[in-house]
C-alpha cells in the first residue's frame, strides 16, 4: 500500500475522522488536544474546495463544535445518526434512543465497579471505553453483548479500546453518501481519511464510488493509501495552499 498520497483535483470533497486523525487519541475522550494548525488547515481547505469539507466522527455534535470552535463545519456525529449538513440543518435518527438508554443502564454497574472504565452517553448511542483498563477488554465485550442481547434496532461497533452501541443501518459510510447527495459535496470526488475500524465502512463506500481512501497509521484496512498524522497534515496543507 503506497504511503505517498495522491494528487487531488479541484473537484474533490473531503471527509475526515476526528479522533486519531484530526487529533491524537488521548487516555480519555475529554483530554484530546486540538492543535491550532488543525483548525487552520480545515478552514483553508474548506475555502479552497468550495466548503466541501466535513468531519465524520463517533463524537457528539456539540463536542466536535466545542473542540473546533469558532470553526463550524458540516459534521456526521455519533457514526452518522446525527448529521448537520452544509446548510446547518440537523438530521437525527432517534428511533433507538429508548433501547440505548436501557443498554447504558445495564452497563453502568460494570463501570461503577471498575475505576478507569468510562461510559460515554451520547444522544443516540453509548460507548464503553476501556483504554485505561485494557485487561478488561474481554469483560467489556461480554457485558456489551449481554446488554444488547434482547434489544432491537441496535448494533455493536468495536473500535480502539471501545465498544459502541448505535442504531442499526447507520455508519460512517451511509453518512458520507448522504453528504454526497447534497451541495456542496454533490458531483465531487470523495476523499476519506480515518484511523479506526469504525472508518472501514466509509472506506468501502468511497472505494465503490471511485473515490480516494486514506488510512492513518497501521492496521488492516480497505483503504487505498496509508500515512501518519504528520504526513496527512503536510498533504492537506499543500492542498489548501494550491492556487
Amino acid at each position: 500500500m503506497p504511503r505517498s498520497l495522491p494528487p487531488i483535483s479541484a473537484n474533490a470533497a473531503f471527509f475526515i475522522d476526528f479522533d486519531g486523525t484530526l487529533v491524537a487519541i488521548a487516555p480519555r475522550p475529554d483530554l484530546v488536544h486540538v492543535e491550532p494548525e488543525v483548525r487552520q488547515v480545515l478552514e483553508r481547505l474548506s475555502e479552497r474546495f468550495d466548503h466541501a469539507v466535513a468531519v465524520i466522527t463517533g463524537r457528539p455534535l456539540a463536542t466536535v463544535d466545542g473542540f473546533l470552535a469558532p470553526l463550524k463545519l458540516p459534521v456526521a456525529a455519533e457514526h452518522g445518526s446525527i448529521r448537520r449538513d452544509a446548510e446547518g440543518r440537523v438530521h437525527a435518527d432517534t428511533h433507538s434512543i429508548g433501547a440505548v438508554k436501557t443498554v447504558a443502564a445495564r452497563l453502568a454497574p460494570l463501570v461503577e465497579a471498575n475505576p478507569g472504565l468510562l461510559l460515554e452517553r451520547k444522544q443516540t448511542s453509548v460507548a464503553l471505553h476501556y483504554r485505561q483498563r485494557p485487561e478488561l477488554g474481554a469483560a467489556c465485550k461480554e457485558a456489551v453483548e449481554k446488554a444488547v442481547a434482547d434489544t432491537t434496532g441496535l448494533a455493536i461497533l468495536p473500535g480502539k479500546m471501545v465498544y459502541e452501541v448505535r442504531p442499526q443501518g447507520l455508519d460512517k459510510g451511509t453518512a458520507v453518501k448522504a453528504f454526497l447527495d447534497e451541495p456542496p459535496f454533490k458531483g465531487r470526488v470523495p476523499v476519506y481519511m480515518g484511523d479506526d475500524v469504525t472508518d472501514e465502512d466509509a472506506f468501502a463506500a468511497i472505494n465503490a464510488l471511485g473515490g480516494i481512501t486514506i488510512k492513518i497509521d497501521d492496521g488492516n484496512t480497505k483503504a487505498q493509501y496509508r500515512t501518519d498524522r504528520a504526513g496527512l497534515f503536510a498533504w492537506l496543507e499543500s492542498l489548501a495552499a494550491q492556487d
